[in-house]
């Protein structure tokens, strides 16, 4: 449950600074519209069974996968994240959540590199879909201070959203937000997938961002079992086709702990997840 809880913890960061933020703004008609647009285009009579709940809260969230990078030396490259001006594309429930958990874990790859103005945008990005799926709840007004003292210094950021997370987590339980919430994982875990897989193609060394592709096997498997229990809606079925199609790093590509993977191999797999993840930002 951690896990989770920190996925969407910048999220919660997000919400209160973004009415400062503009680069994202498309005005409040246009906003109206979207929200309008967006509602119940997800069947929400889907519960999750106990042990899928369990699965949920156990992914890796975004700010461990892109530590693990940097851990790893890889760089930092603004082009690979969806550009915020994609922002304006999303109008349905499943694009803004799909979305939503992209641009997080866009976020947490600029936090992580203290990229301050990218991380900037993102938040902004964030928190505008945040706001439009109505993931809200009692926030501290004296987080946008916060928010804005901890700009420079990764590790305050981090712990500061972590803490505050449990407010998200409890409003997305209270309102049976469970698709909502799996729609936010998958985007995440698929973005953090994808940001490892372009940027083991331009390493000189792969084998330790391949180590990192290698050790997210168990947590697709998990996404792919929880995306399952959505099989019967068909606004999510797709999302589980397109994620299931992810298996084939682990099966076609000779991947392996602590192994370099040949430069071919390495673009192989950099195309499949770009194919599914562009598939999502579309």
């Amino acid at each position: 449950m951690k896990a989770f809880r920190k996925i969407l913890a910048s999220l919660l960061v997000a919400l209160t600074v973004i009415s400062s933020m503009t680069s994202c703004n498309n005005g409040a008609s246009k906003d109206s519209q979207a929200n309008q647009t967006a509602a119940d285009t997800i069947k929400k009579d889907v519960n999750l069974s106990p042990e899928n709940k369990n699965l949920l809260y156990q992914f890796p969230t975004p700010f461990e996968v892109t530590m693990m990078l940097q851990r790893a030396k890889a760089g930092y490259i603004f082009k690979i994240t969806n550009p915020p001006a994609n922002l304006s594309k999303y109008s349905t429930e499943k694009a803004k959540a799909l979305n939503l958990g992209i641009y997080s874990a866009d976020l947490a790859y600029s936090a992580t590199y203290n990229f301050v103005d990218e991380t900037n945008k993102f938040i902004a990005c964030t928190g505008k879909l945040a706001n439009d799926l109505g993931i809200a709840g009692v926030y501290d007004p004296g987080l946008v201070d916060k928010v804005k003292k901890f700009n420079n210094n990764k590790d305050s950021l981090v712990n500061m959203v972590t803490k505050i997370f449990n407010q998200t987590n409890d409003f997305l339980s209270r309102n049976n937000r469970n698709q909502i919430a799996v729609l936010v994982a998958t985007g995440t875990f698929v973005e953090a997938l994808y940001l490892a897989a372009s940027l083991n193609q331009v390493a000189s060394d792969n084998k330790p961002i391949s180590t990192v592709i290698f050790k997210q096997k168990d947590n697709l498997d998990k996404l792919i079992t929880l995306l399952t229990a959505y099989n019967m809606d068909s606004e999510l079925k797709p999302i589980g086709d397109e994620v299931s199609k992810l298996k084939a790093i682990y099966t076609n590509y000779g991947l392996e702990a602590d192994k370099k993977l040949p430069q071919q191999k390495a673009a192989e797999i950099g195309d499949l997840t770009q194919s599914v993840r562009d598939s999502f930002i579309k």
